[in-house]
């Protein structure tokens, strides 16, 4: 899996990578310190699966850089790093399609198990960010990976209502405009974020968890 860290604090690059690299040997981590580097990279040197993204990076306001990542022909999952816990900010770039929310304070354990979630396909975010006058409508909360209660990502959401309308992997990448390739890729996670080995068994446990 292509990853990539997007920040433009050499240190927490590499402290990043080094607890990636920890959870994940074989990830192929490339990093970026302007957004401009980003969209390079994940152009030129072939699609990234994730993207960490840290929401105040100097050459790009974060609503531009999200939408320019979706728009990339493979379009990554993005994940959003922040040194600061604005609740609002982060809602919004999750409602803006990012697919989870990193604080920069988080340590240890707590890190790695937010990583390990991630890389496996799920959401992360914190408590907070679920509390408040707005609740939270991006996602459907399900028992994901390891038990934990997380939510589908916007994208995992639309592969599994393609699914239960019966559509093959070729119908749902003309249906989404993604390639056939990355189509496979999501329903690859949504397996493993509802704990499934097969469509009919995505499906079974999507309708007792009230999904469908």
């Amino acid at each position: 899996m292509r990853v990539m860290i997007v920040d433009d604090h050499e240190l927490f690059r590499n402290g990043l990578r080094f607890q990636l690299a920890a959870i994940d040997s074989t990830l192929d981590v490339v990093e970026a310190d302007t957004f401009e580097d980003c969209i390079r990279l994940a152009t030129e040197d072939g699609p990234v699966s994730k993207v960490f993204l840290d929401l105040m990076m100097p050459d790009m306001d974060w609503r531009e850089a999200l939408s320019a990542l979706r728009r990339l022909p493979d379009p990554p999952d993005v994940v959003v790093l922040s040194g600061a816990d604005d609740v609002a900010m982060i809602r919004s770039a999750i409602d803006h399609g990012a697919c989870g929310y990193i604080p920069k304070s988080l340590k240890g354990d707590v890190l790695e198990s937010a990583l390990r979630l991630i890389l496996a396909g799920g959401f992360y975010i914190t408590p907070e960010v679920y509390r408040g006058p707005r609740v939270y409508d991006g996602a459907v909360r399900i028992m994901g990976v390891g038990g934990d209660d997380v939510p589908l990502t916007p994208r995992q959401k639309e592969v599994l209502a393609h699914i239960d309308a019966g559509l093959s992997n070729r119908q749902i990448a003309q249906a989404m405009t993604l390639s056939e390739a990355t189509v496979k890729m999501h329903i690859g996670r949504l397996f493993k974020a509802l704990g499934a080995q097969s469509r009919t068994d995505a499906l079974a446990v999507a309708r007792r968890k009230g999904m469908l």
